[in-house]
């Protein structure tokens, strides 16, 4: 009888430790989306900022030189024409925005596997996915007035 009661034991633990790594793994992604977030408020605010405080300027002759300001990339910060500039925080922006998505998928693939562990039912509603256009398309005209 003892011997069953402690690999009952033992599988209790490492059920536990497993809970509290995935339980972990959960509360470090929801931290990471956070400086995410922030991140790709930065990008968009100085985005705007460029736009509305350093306008494009007419063509001009070669000799002129491109308007340039500066801006963080990373830790450095580095002066760049403003062109150069919007391209760098715009591929920035599609970075972040391509990391918080994959976050998100594996934090709820995460979510799904702590509940299993706890022995709940799934979350229903979260893994919803919005209509693409062809899939509106193909409602529209198969329903008047939508």
């Amino acid at each position: 009888m003892a011997t069953g009661t402690v690999s009952d034991q033992r599988k209790l633990m490492e059920i536990l430790l497993e809970t509290e790594r995935v339980a972990d793994r959960i509360l470090t992604y929801k931290q990471e989306l956070v400086q995410l977030d922030k991140r790709r408020q930065d990008t968009r605010e100085a985005l705007r900022l460029i736009e509305k405080h350093f306008p494009q300027e007419p063509a001009r002759s070669a000799n002129h030189k491109q308007q340039r300001i500066w801006i963080t990339i990373g830790s450095m910060l580095v002066k760049q024409d403003r062109q150069t500039a919007i391209e760098l925080l715009r591929k920035d922006q599609q970075t972040t925005e391509a990391e918080i998505e994959r976050i998100r998928n594996e934090q709820k693939l995460l979510v799904a596997k702590q509940r299993d562990l706890e022995h709940e039912q799934p979350l229903r509603g979260f893994n919803l996915k919005p209509l693409s256009s062809a899939e509106i398309a193909g409602i529209r005209s198969n329903l008047p007035g939508f």
